[in-house]
């Protein structure tokens, strides 16, 4: 805009001024401050003006020249928030779809989580700063982006109080699936558990769609289920187990269980039940523990050497064999109460010892401390009082003890009167029966019986069909 031989001209962005003198041709009068202030005052600019580059503009009157002499304040822009993954995000895509190598199968581990952990944390926006243009306008920043947590929010994640986390709500593995974060309770093992794979410990239920290869260790809070056979390793669960193949034990293989296993067969092997083990085919050489009962369910269904122990009962097909093999079964006793008992009389018998002991060398110190009087040892006294205190926890210890012992025994007692053990097919010779503390010699081939205890004897009775 041109007034006379001042022009102002501004800015796209209308943040800054300029004068520029354009002389007139037979006009040579001086620029004057009125006459660029007329200027100024035309064009309504009234913000940010420095008043010595309009003095500048006057005094040196450069044909031609933009001199800048008001300026707007620009406004600050903010920051959008922003989503930090605590995970490689590449990896964990391809591990979610499944596409991955033999040697990539142990990646599980990277994205093993517990309940609490970050999966996701969100930086906040930061909101931008208004600016002035030189008409004294205001200048609003662009509106920031704000990212949600909530799309990305799948099963078993939580969005933390503050808003600003996704966070695991349990422990597991973490999963990103149709662009949502998810932890799952499942561990899926493509394939065998072997040196690419490595001992697994997983908060949930572990799913092996393979073998289990000798010397491996599972553990999982929920369920052990594997496809294939395992062979010598250890498996420990929280609920249950199931091999729907064998378990190859070569004497080193033992399983573990909160509540039931069940196998197709079992070699060589220990497995300890919490409540039922069931066997499909047949066990050999194993020795096999469950708190209520073990049963074989299809064919042959037999047991051959080894032991079994349960707690209510045994219903299987055929113990022993024709070859005489010794075959141990006992019932009427939780396995693992017949333990804890054998543990508490053991330590009753040796406290009892000790007791017996102690008062002995406490009767004599005091014998010699009245003696002695003041002469008396303080090495000796140490140890006197050492002993009577000894004394003391003893005699609190042992009738916590034995009342406990009394309590199992009971439970024992009332457990043997339900315990029975069933063989449908054929009872070997050479097989031991107990129950309870009361035992039984089979000398000859039993066909289809029932064992119980009656007037504290073992009876055999026939079993119908």
């Amino acid at each position: 805009m041109q007034h006379k031989r001042v022009e102002v001209k501004l800015d796209s962005n209308k943040l800054n001024a300029f004068l520029i003198f354009h002389p007139v041709e037979g006009f040579e009068a001086p620029l004057t401050t009125e006459e660029t202030n007329d200027a100024i005052k035309m064009v309504g600019i009234k913000y940010g003006i420095d008043e010595s580059k309009i003095d500048f503009f006057i005094k040196q009157s450069l044909p031609n020249v933009p001199v800048p002499f008001a300026k707007g304040i620009p406004p600050i822009e903010g920051e959008d928030s922003r989503l930090v993954y605590n995970f490689d995000m590449d990896k964990l895509k391809l591990y979610s779809s499944g596409k991955i190598t033999r040697m990539e199968r142990n990646m599980y581990k990277t994205f093993l989580v517990k309940k609490g952990e970050l999966l996701v944390k969100k930086i906040p926006l930061k909101e931008g700063k208004k600016g002035v243009d030189i008409f004294g306008n205001d200048i609003s920043p662009k509106i920031p982006k704000d990212a949600s947590l909530i799309p990305l929010c799948g099963e078993n994640t939580v969005i933390g109080d503050d808003s600003l986390r996704l966070v695991s709500a349990s422990d597991g593995i973490v999963k990103f699936t149709q662009d949502k974060f998810a932890v799952d309770k499942i561990l899926v093992i493509a394939g065998d558990v072997d040196p690419s794979v490595g001992n697994i410990d997983f908060e949930g239920t572990v799913i092996i769609e393979g073998t289990v290869k000798s010397g491996f260790i599972i553990k999982a809070k929920e369920d052990i289920k594997v496809e294939g056979v395992v062979e010598g390793a250890t498996l420990i669960s929280g609920r249950d187990i199931e091999i729907h193949s064998g378990v190859k034990g070569r004497g080193k293989t033992y399983f573990s269980s909160g509540r039931d296993i069940k196998v197709k067969f079992v070699e060589n092997s220990e497995i300890d039940a919490a409540r039922d083990l069931i066997i499909d085919s047949s066990a050999v050489n194993s020795k096999l523990k469950a708190r209520r009962m073990v049963r074989t369910s299809g064919e042959p269904g037999e047991v051959i050497g080894g032991s079994i122990s349960a707690g209510q009962m045994v219903d299987v097909q055929t113990i022993g064999s024709s070859m005489n093999i010794k075959t141990t079964i006992e019932v009427g006793v939780d396995p693992a109460l017949k333990e804890k008992l054998a543990l508490l009389k053991s330590q009753v018998a040796i406290d009892r010892e000790n007791l017996v002991k102690l008062t002995k060398i406490v009767k004599k110190l005091r014998d010699m401390k009245l003696a002695m009087k003041d002469q008396f040892p303080k090495d000796k006294l140490v140890f006197l009082v050492k002993s009577v205190n000894s004394i003391n926890t003893l005699n609190s210890k042992l009738p916590v003890m034995e009342k406990e012992i009394g309590e199992i025994e009971e439970r024992i007692e009332v457990a043997t009167k339900e315990a029975k053990i069933v063989v449908r097919r054929t009872l070997h010779a050479g097989s031991e029966v107990s129950i309870r503390d009361r035992k039984f010699y089979v000398t000859r081939q039993l066909d289809k019986v029932m064992l119980v205890l009656e007037k504290d004897e073992i009876r055999v009775g026939g079993f119908g069909n």
